[in-house]
């Protein structure tokens, strides 16, 4: 037999006894790599789900159905916009430094002047016409005499470029523990959508969170009056 036939056998041989079963029916070399290998894939941790990006487009259209059950003082209606897990943070000033009061549904709130409930904001707010705008109007406080807002323009807007409030250092300025602090500042990060009514200077932030959009904070401080 020739050298090269030789070789060929020995070759051909030496795969059979890689791939072929060993005597405990268990696979071969090739064969327990190649499982190995498998199980290693199969093994490997899959990349969390990134959360899915805010429905922008219906956002008007949800804050609409906030508003109307604002003016109907359907707090039923309004709890659709809070979750208890997270709830909602009330930003007043009574004095001279922010106060933040947090509640798990509207029914629970419970405003600094009088322990007005949140529907009464009604009878400040109105009227909602909502535009979209990039950035709000400029203010000035030099600007409110004779009943103006003090604002550059007056109506109701709406943006979703928010990272000055997501950024904001202002809760350092409240009474709140620490745990509270940390809870603002999380919370602050999820806002995706900001409201601003001239007429009260109010300030409404949402978030997009399991397909719907929610009251974060609302923001009912009056500028220039502390």
């Amino acid at each position: 037999m020739s050298f090269a036939m030789r070789y060929t056998l020995s070759v051909l041989g030496l795969l059979l006894l890689l791939t072929s079963c060993g005597p405990d029916g268990k696979p071969g070399i090739l064969g327990r790599l190649r499982v190995d290998s498998l199980e290693a894939v199969q093994e490997e941790p899959q990349p969390a789900s990134q959360p899915a990006d805010p429905d922008t487009a219906a956002f008007a259209d949800a804050f609409n159905q906030f508003f109307s059950a604002l003016q109907a003082g359907d707090t039923a209606a309004l709890n659709r916009f809070v979750e208890a897990d997270q709830g909602l943070w009330l930003i007043e000033q009574p004095g001279a430094m922010p106060a933040y009061s947090h509640f798990t549904s509207i029914q629970q709130v419970q405003r600094e002047y009088q322990q007005r409930p949140f529907t009464s904001i009604n009878q400040e707010v109105k009227a909602c016409q909502l535009e979209h705008r990039d950035t709000f109007p400029g203010f000035d406080c030099a600007d409110m005499d004779g009943g103006s807002t003090g604002f550059a323009e007056d109506g109701c807007f709406y943006t979703f470029k928010t990272a000055n409030f997501q950024h904001t250092d202002m809760w350092q300025y409240a009474d709140l523990s620490e745990q509270q602090a940390q809870q603002v500042q999380e919370l602050q990060q999820q806002v995706q959508a900001t409201v601003l009514h001239t007429g009260t200077s109010y300030r409404f932030h949402f978030g997009y969170r399991n397909g719907r959009w929610l009251l974060l904070f609302a923001d009912l401080r009056v500028p220039c009056s502390a």
